[in-house]
């Protein structure tokens, strides 16, 4: 991405039928369009995709025009907005968390609520419900991109997240991102 482009956040979703994502990304590259950052999934029955799309002015402006066609041609529910670029933040450190427990429903609560009580932002979450193949145990996989205050001190709130997955009966994982 050059200082000069523009971005533009697009958030889909529909039934996936046909190969979705490469017709979303052709029809991005035709109109001069570059995919900064992406995320698709199938939840349910429904495939998402948000997309961070960049390019110059009149790049932009094609795509949202093209947008509805597209959206009706492949049958998906969009919407889209211009945005600017994530902000750059040396105060936080990136840490990843990972936490495995028997399902609660007030699972992610619990782990949000820490997390807030620390401070720390929580900026990507993803969560999988699933039934233990050797005992049938329903169980849940929670894991999260966060941004850590660089004054914290790391190993108290390691200590502090263990706590909190021994009263969950959770395992659990805080480490540092090395990128």
């Amino acid at each position: 991405m050059s200082q000069t482009d523009n971005l533009l956040t697009v958030s889909a979703i529909g039934k996936p039928k046909g190969n979705v994502p490469l017709e979303l990304f052709k029809a991005i590259r035709e109109r001069g369009g570059e995919v900064e950052d992406c995320r698709i999934a199938q939840i349910g029955d429904r495939l998402t995709a948000n997309l961070l799309v960049s390019g110059n002015w009149s790049t932009l402006g094609r795509l949202e025009t093209a947008l509805p066609g597209i959206a009706e041609k492949l049958e998906l529910q969009v919407r889209f907005e211009r945005c600017e670029p994530r902000s750059v933040n040396p105060e936080y450190r990136p840490y990843a968390a990972e936490v495995v427990a028997p399902q609660d429903p007030n699972l992610l609560v619990n782990i949000l609520e820490f997390f807030q009580h620390q401070d720390v932002v929580v900026v990507e979450i993803s969560t999988q419900k699933y039934q233990s193949t050797y005992t049938g145990a329903e169980m849940a996989n929670v894991q999260m991109v966060l941004h850590v205050p660089v004054n914290q001190h790391p190993q108290a709130l390691r200590e502090s997240f263990m706590d909190l997955c021994d009263d969950l009966n959770a395992d659990g994982m805080l480490d540092p991102i090395k990128t």
